[in-house]
């Protein structure tokens, strides 16, 4: 007690210096809680636990970072933990709560569990949050204060249209041409009930394939065949923007020529033969249906050639997008960048959304191609030169 005593006397003759040393104490405590927050909420941290490799349970880290998501820098808390300090704080404790059974139930009841997510892990809302604007909006609305205090995670700071926009994603709930098919999700929503689950769960770990998919919205619309809703034979209705690449129209700032295929007056169904059948996408083998057989070789040469320079002008917009935002850090007029940016994103966009590396019309796609290469380029070198 006398060793307290005289401590509490010091500290009253010392007010100023105790002042500032506990203010550094608690600082310093708050910056290392700050840290260790950080690193248990990073996919490495994550991986600890779900080590697997490919796909399904186990291996969502590793589904994950071959994923379109991992690629826009969403994270592991950015889907499943709610936006704002709030929701950042309750998904840290039900970390903490898979963290107890990761030590304390059997591997066959941890599999049962990964196998069967609850039906609320992602809500819709989660998803609206980044890949709508009005729901975006709502949500900041509905929840007052600030929905970031520090930097922990992308999701805080996600406001759209801004953010959206500058990944080139569309707004799912006004705009009907997303992923490279005309698709009216808030019809479906509205009209059906359907959730963001019902058609895209899995869409990280486990990913339907694209035949999968179709499958899926062949056998839901067969079940309208007497309504409006497209069916099987009603091809550009859903596939406009194969449509338009085949025309050599659809990218902005880049004029095209029909492709040799359908100048030849080629229907969809002559190259996708097995559509009958439940396979919709062809392959070199459907060239020597018509052509010779050196045509197989043609058609990977074109896919192979397509896909190195869509890897290439992703890891250039990467870089560029990076540039700007450094660029906006430090107050620099970046609002022709922006713009230029937009224009190129939009038409790397285009290429990727019609899915066939550049065979539907493939001079078009050269064009397209070194044409966002020069407009990232453009706006490198312009931050480099022009403050």
């Amino acid at each position: 007690m006398a060793l307290v005593k005289r401590f509490w006397i010091w500290c009253t003759q010392h007010v100023l210096l105790v002042t500032v040393l506990a203010v550094l104490s608690l600082s310093v405590m708050a910056l290392v809680n700050i840290e260790i927050l950080h690193m248990t909420s990073e996919p490495e941290f994550c991986a600890m636990c779900h080590p697997g490799h490919g796909f399904g349970p186990l291996a969502e880290v590793d589904s994950w970072e071959h994923s379109g998501h991992a690629a826009a820098g969403v994270s592991c808390l950015d889907c499943h933990g709610r936006p704002g300090p709030l929701g950042y704080a309750k998904a840290k404790m039900g970390g903490l709560k898979d963290l107890y059974m990761q030590f304390t139930i059997s591997k066959e009841e941890k599999m049962a569990i990964l196998s069967n997510p609850d039906a609320d892990l992602v809500p819709m809302e989660q998803c609206l949050f980044c890949h709508s604007d009005s729901e975006n909006q709502k949500y900041r609305e509905n929840h007052r204060g600030p929905l970031e205090i520090v930097e922990m995670r992308l999701l805080d700071h996600v406001e759209n249209p801004d953010f959206r926009q500058r990944k080139g994603l569309p707004d799912i709930l006004s705009e009907t041409q997303v992923g490279g098919t005309h698709f009216d999700h808030a019809f479906h929503m509205e009209s059906f009930d359907l959730t963001c689950r019902d058609c895209h769960f899995g869409v990280v770990h486990q990913p339907k394939s694209k035949t999968e998919r179709m499958n899926q919205c062949i056998t839901c619309h067969s079940n309208f065949a007497e309504t409006s809703a497209p069916q099987i034979a009603d091809c550009t209705v859903c596939h406009q923007v194969q449509l338009d690449m085949n025309i050599g129209q659809g990218a902005q700032g880049v004029a095209g020529e029909t492709s040799l295929m359908y100048g030849a007056d080629i229907s969809c169904e002559m190259c996708h033969t097995g559509v009958a059948s439940g396979v919709y996408r062809p392959s070199a083998s459907n060239c020597t249906d018509c052509h010779e057989a050196a045509y197989r070789e043609i058609y990977q040469e074109w896919g192979s050639e397509t896909r190195n320079q869509l890897e290439r002008m992703h890891a250039l917009r990467a870089e560029t997008e990076n540039a700007l935002k450094k660029a906006d850090e430090v107050r620099r007029d970046t609002k022709n960048g922006w713009e230029i940016y937009r224009t190129a994103l939009a038409n790397l966009k285009f290429v990727k959304s019609d899915g066939t590396d550049g065979v539907h019309n493939r001079f078009y796609v050269q064009d397209i191609l070194e044409t966002v290469e020069a407009d990232f380029n453009r706006i490198l070198n312009d931050l480099k030169h022009t403050w």
